[in-house]
């Protein structure tokens, strides 16, 4: 299919594979979709940035990208900057179209339903657009397709208006009248107030009356102050709804000066906020920001889970904001027909942009999807069955699923350091992630569809590199399919879900390993060999200094991310049970009580593990530490010895016959060579050094760990 990105700086359409449908949404195809004139253009105008001009205004990014080289080297971190820079951007957020697929967990909708759709990531300039449920709303019969492309800048402009509270009769000012601009224009008179309109370019205030303001000025013709004043009558506008783009610092400032005492300012657009304190203070003004289409707006649990607010607590979510401007447009009552500069192809998308950075600067200019009904959105097919040109012999054919930060940053370096794989497949949510990367002579297969791989009978195994939720469910499949199988950590969230992995490998007899990595780390390795001589039972102390996690991220989150202990702390437990090298048999645990308004913080832990050999296991994860602090410090104890790793970067060794100590240059979690093991296993040359019954003890630690601070509660 055709989609639109920018790629280092340029517009470009791009062939790539159709997304996949998920549980939580539909699948759409395009048919328009609308160029934003405010975010699109200036992601656009910087996307050609460079990145050491961007580092280098950012002193706290040069200290970490800085502190990252001493720890794990100049190459990997060199990776990890080219992993996280989005060398492809995809555009869009406001599209319509056709539904030709529902996911499971959705109701509201079915095949053919004509549909308006939002939201950056999802609403993209493409031809197919897979768009959860909450950010979709059915177009009403009597409104075209081309007309709900504008649902979502809709949704924006009345936002903006329900911030400001509009009361029947006020004088309200709108500063910047763009597309969102003159959107504002019309609700602000459906809402019963009269407006005044100010934006630089003289042909767009003409455009705002008659759209329905009272009148309008342009700086370069006249001050707006003396002329909001005469409007007003000496007294001053009622509200302020500024929605225009730019970096002048003073039209935020210059906007508080048209206003009366006690009057409302709406920031809607993106200009810089560097308020006079004086401005704002002596009027006593209400300054407010209003957050793109409403409330549930960059809330996972909203816009990805499909948890709707309660009506009756949240009137305007920005999915009931989308069904009001449907309805606003289906009654007539806002329009956009003089809004429309031009509907060009989709595959004219650079000249439409070009367009739009014109001395003219139209305001909304349609990208459209002709001929799209002819075409299938079925997933790519499988190619041809055969190892592409280029593979060798003996390699171990893989296909990678989850094609994230991580992935990017650490395995697949790896992978192609190896040597000993080839990657036919990638498979991602979508196929813009693998671009920009060096994939080598002969690049795999982008995919959207995780049973191409399942079904290819040349691929050997499979790599699981996604989001936690998803481990379990295509460990599954892979071994339904006979796939050997390498999962990052965790094996699944539950250890009910891990034994019925670990019982269906077993059944398929292909292998599986988790990653598990810390593991293989050299020095642990090292640990362990001068550790094996004591029979007697062991003591370890496992610290981690993790560092907060922003409340929304999705390792949090129950469902997806498992939470901290279930998506990070399997590590630690797996670590402490290898050292030890017996069975955990009771976990005992406590979390940081910060009182009665916050209660049990899961973010700080002490964890301790008996074992059926005697030993013990405490684990101390804290996110409430200082960054200036190494992560990981391990501390074994027994047979009169100890043994202390500093963050696998160091090795102190006290009380054996020989003292030693040994330091690595960087960081070495034993990445590298848990992968060589899940090759060399394959080829029947080495046992398996992790497995899925490691996998379910790890997951039964972490949540025996949760009940039990759960029950302290």
């Amino acid at each position: 299919m055709k989609q639109v990105c920018l790629v280092q700086g340029q517009i470009e359409v791009l062939e790539v594979p159709p997304p996949s449908c998920r549980p939580n949404g539909v699948l759409v195809r395009t048919s328009h979709s609308l160029i934003s004139t405010g975010t699109e253009m200036t992601v656009t105008a910087g996307g050609g940035d460079s990145l050491v001009r961007k580092a280098l205004a950012n002193p706290e990014l040069v200290r970490k990208v800085l502190d990252k080289v001493s720890t794990v080297g100049l190459k990997q971190t060199i990776d990890l900057v080219r992993a996280r820079q989005t060398s492809t951007i995809p555009l869009g957020y406001s599209a319509a179209g056709d539904v030709v697929e529902v996911g499971t967990a959705v109701r509201r909708f079915k095949v053919g339903d004509r549909v308006a759709c939002a939201g950056a990531g999802y609403a993209n300039h493409a031809e197919v657009n897979f768009v959860p449920g909450n950010l979709v709303a059915r177009i009403p019969c009597d409104v075209s397709n081309a007309t709900a492309a504008f649902t979502t800048l809709g949704a924006i402009a009345l936002q903006g208006v329900r911030r400001l509270g509009p009361v029947l009769g006020e004088q309200v000012v709108v500063v910047g009248l763009g597309l969102v601009g003159q959107l504002t224009v019309q609700l602000l008179r459906l809402s019963g107030c009269r407006v005044f309109g100010v934006d630089l370019l003289r042909a767009r205030v003409d455009l705002a009356v008659r759209l329905g303001a009272e009148d309008g000025v342009s700086p370069d013709e006249r001050d707006p102050l003396p002329t909001v004043m005469e409007w007003t009558n000496g007294i001053g506008a009622d509200g302020v709804i500024v929605c225009a783009s730019a970096g002048d610092v003073g039209v935020l400032n210059r906007s508080f000066d048209l206003c009366r005492r006690k009057a409302r300012v709406v920031l809607v657009g993106d200009v810089p906020i560097r308020i006079s304190r004086d401005k704002i203070y002596r009027k006593e003004l209400d300054f407010m920001i209003s957050c793109s289409y409403g409330p549930g707006r960059y809330d996972p649990a909203y816009e990805e889970d499909g948890l709707d607010y309660p009506l009756a607590y949240v009137r305007w979510t920005e999915g009931r904001n989308l069904v009001e401007i449907l309805r606003l447009f289906a009654s007539g009552a806002l329009r956009v027909d003089g809004l429309v500069h031009s509907c060009v192809p989709v595959e004219k998308a650079q000249e439409a942009y070009a367009a739009l950075q014109s001395a003219g600067r139209p305001i909304a200019v349609l990208l459209e999807y002709e001929g799209t009904r002819e075409h299938s959105i079925a997933p790519a097919p499988v190619p041809e069955l055969r190892l592409k040109a280029g593979s060798k012999p003996g390699q171990i054919v893989l296909g990678i699923i989850g094609a994230g930060v991580f992935f990017k940053s650490v395995h697949l370096p790896n992978l192609i350091r190896h040597g000993g794989f080839f990657i036919k497949h990638v498979c991602a949510r979508t196929a813009l992630n693998m671009r920009g990367l060096d994939l080598g002579r002969t690049p795999p297969n982008i995919v959207t569809d995780p049973d191409v791989i399942f079904r290819d009978p040349e691929v050997d195994g499979v790599l699981i590199a996604t989001r936690h939720d998803l481990h379990g469910p295509l460990s599954l499949a892979a071994a339904d399919a006979g796939k050997h199988i390498f999962v990052e950590k965790p094996l699944a969230l539950t250890a009910a879900e891990c034994w019925e992995t670990l019982a269906k490998v077993e059944d398929a007899k292909v292998l599986l390993s988790v990653g598990f990595n810390r593991r293989f780390a050299p020095l642990a390795r090292e640990a362990r060999a001068l550790m094996a001589q004591v029979r007697e039972p062991k003591t370890v102390l496992y610290r981690v200094n993790a560092g907060p996690l922003p409340a929304d991220h999705w390792l949090r989150h129950p469902a997806e991310g498992g939470g901290r202990l279930v998506g990070e702390g399997v590590h630690f437990f797996d670590f402490v049970r290898w050292i030890v090298g017996a069975e955990p048999v009771a976990v005992q645990a406590g979390a940081l009580d910060r009182g009665p308004a916050a209660g049990i913080d899961p973010d700080n832990v002490a964890v301790t593990v008996s074992f059926a050999d005697g030993s013990l296991g405490i684990i101390v994860y804290v996110s409430q530490g200082s960054t200036d602090l190494a992560k990981e410090r391990i501390e074994i104890f027994g047979g009169n010895q100890a043994i202390v790793i500093q963050d696998f970067q160091a090795l102190e060794a006290h009380g054996v016959k020989r003292q030693t100590s040994g330091r690595s240059r960087i960081v070495d979690k034993g990445h590298y060579e848990i992968l060589e093991n899940f090759h060399d296993a394959l080829k029947g040359i080495a046992e398996l050094g992790v497995n899925a019954r490691d996998g379910y003890w790890a997951t039964w630690c972490a949540e025996q760990a949760e009940n039990a601070i759960r029950g302290a509660q």
